[in-house]
């Protein structure tokens, strides 16, 4: 099918003039290209003269930032509904939000109460103008700053993060791509985290919002106030973008994790515990948020020292029932906080007995972990490990369901206060201790006893991998017939070494050639080297 270099037309039929113009047909034809070939028309458009043309190169997103969007999309998502369920639905007891329910500041404010779930502090100020007519007059401020975090709606974020990594993962393995290198893994981490905080800070402006509290109050309209609440940016921007990163090295980085974790004993070991901990407390959260809501369901507090908070705070109470149980001891401030309180497994304080059923899912956890760590095989290193992380990552949990503000005011007059408030809060040194004694039944106790009811032996220290055989290298015939070389020193040597012509003999050195690297079977066990050997 020839092609007219004039006009670019094809001819269905093979001819000497184009069917189009009618000028003559001297381009090839299709298929055959020629490189840097000139149009021989004078047409305006001579695309079809047969002339190669090349891609332009015009500058487009990488897939990394693509890829970091998609795996972002879901996450932001899930923070936007959970503001329109709580706005639309009214949920839960705060002020601001039943008064201005289903309306552009209801949902801002429930948007400054979901992005708590990055542990960034709720901000809100009130500014006030006192008229004439009062004695106490001119401008008054009030400043304050809520410290929570929404366990619910962050580890929902966290999930969603982690679901789309690995659907990612999954897709680069089907088109049979590599795991990436540990450098890719760590651009990819910044690629993310950048744009996770660049998405959290956005939302944190559109948060903000001022509303008017009431103006014109007596006859002379003497008195306004006005609201000025949103989220602290730096720290909701910081918290985010660390919390996208550093998820992102976990599943991008895992095969560079696992590699460096086989040449290095005490990572190797961490790795190990990370896994039997991260299954124990995710299935505990799990239990935890399913119990604290049938109480809510079936209760209007969960704890008197509080009202019920946002649908959020279900896991927050749950870890408060875990705390309990544990035998740490809360804290809380009664109403206005003018009647404090504290309260623990082992002094109720007027509370009912129903309480020692919160010992439940702390035995539960520990039983878990036990077996996870018998069924594991881990050697007694590993659990002494599995047993401080465990206590670790639990306290952290417990400690992060304090809630706490910080106020400052200035009146009229120009005189300053300050105070803080804890809403509820824990012994920090009950915690840890409670964490510690836990960490150490589930981990060391229980295995131990497992161990010796089924007489199986597990050795302090994971056992050495053994070293393979080298193989014998066959030798290799030569095109030459072999040659008896004759060394200085033996008998006869110098003689016959003086009779051989120049060049004839070369004295090579016998050097054993370094054996080959013995590659691992396919389906070898990654953590062999750190589990229990199989009882003989």
């Amino acid at each position: 099918m020839p092609i007219c270099p004039s006009c670019g037309a094809a001819s269905a039929d093979p001819a000497a003039t184009c069917a189009n113009c009618g000028r003559p047909l001297s381009a090839p034809a299709i298929g055959d290209v020629i490189e840097g070939a000139a149009s021989a028309g004078t047409g305006p458009s001579p695309w079809g003269a047969g002339q190669v043309h090349h891609t332009r190169e015009t500058p487009l997103l990488s897939r990394g930032w693509l890829t970091a969007g998609r795996v972002l999309i879901a996450p932001t998502a899930l923070l936007v509904l959970a503001a329109v369920i709580g706005a639309a639905g009214q949920d839960g007891s705060d002020a601001a939000a039943a008064r201005l329910g289903w309306s552009t500041e209801g949902f801002q404010t429930w948007l400054t109460l979901v992005l708590t779930a990055f542990g960034a502090p709720l901000t809100s100020r009130v500014h006030s103008t006192v008229g004439s007519t009062f004695a106490d007059s001119g401008d008054s401020a009030s400043t304050s700053t809520t410290h929570l975090v929404m366990y619910l709606v962050t580890f929902g974020w966290l999930l969603l993060l982690w679901a789309g990594l690995h659907l990612a993962g999954r897709a680069r393995r089907r088109v049979g791509a590599a795991e990436p290198a540990a450098p890719a893994a760590a651009l990819q981490a910044l690629r993310t985290g950048a744009l996770s905080g660049a998405v959290a800070l956005l939302l944190g402006w559109l948060a903000g919002h001022e509303s008017s509290l009431g103006s014109g109050l007596g006859e002379d309209d003497d008195l306004s106030m006005t609201l000025q609440s949103g989220t602290s940016l730096l720290p909701l921007t910081v918290s985010a973008a660390l919390a996208a990163a550093v998820l992102v090295l976990a599943v991008d980085g895992a095969a560079a994790l696992r590699a460096e974790a086989a040449r290095r004993g005490w990572l190797g070991s961490l790795l190990l515990a990370w896994q039997h901990a991260f299954r124990v407390i995710g299935g505990l959260l799990v239990l935890l948020t399913a119990v604290a809501l049938v109480v809510r369901l079936s209760s209007d507090e969960v704890f008197p020292e509080q009202g019920s908070g946002p649908l959020g705070m279900v896991t927050n109470d749950g870890l408060h029932l875990y705390g309990v149980g544990s035998g740490a001891s809360a804290l809380g401030t009664g109403a206005f906080g003018l009647h404090p309180s504290a309260f623990s497994l082992f002094d109720l304080n007027e509370h009912s007995s129903g309480w020692w059923f919160a010992v439940l899912p702390v035995l539960a956890a520990a039983l878990a972990l036990g077996w996870s760590a018998h069924r594991g095989r881990l050697v007694h290193r590993d659990r002494a490990v599995l047993a401080g992380l465990y206590a670790v990552l639990t306290a952290a949990l417990l400690l992060g369901t304090s809630s706490w503000y910080d106020n400052s005011s200035t009146s009229p007059s120009g005189k300053e206060f300050t105070n803080t408030m804890d809403l509820t809060g824990w012994s920090v040194a009950s915690v840890l201790v409670s964490a510690l004694c836990w960490g150490a039944f589930g981990a060391l106790v229980v295995p131990a006893a497992l161990d010796a009811l089924r007489r199986t032996r597990v050795p302090l220290v994971p056992p050495r991998p053994a070293v393979p055989p080298v193989p014998a290298v066959p030798p290799q015939p030569g095109a030459l017939p072999p040659v008896r070389p004759v060394l200085p020193g033996q008998a006869g040597g110098a003689d016959l070494l003086e009779k051989v012509p120049y060049g004839s003999v070369e004295l090579v050195v016998d050097e054993q050639p370094p054996a080959p690297a013995a590659a691992p079977g396919t389906d070898e066990d990654p953590h062999a080297a750190f589990r229990r050997p199989a009882a003989g």
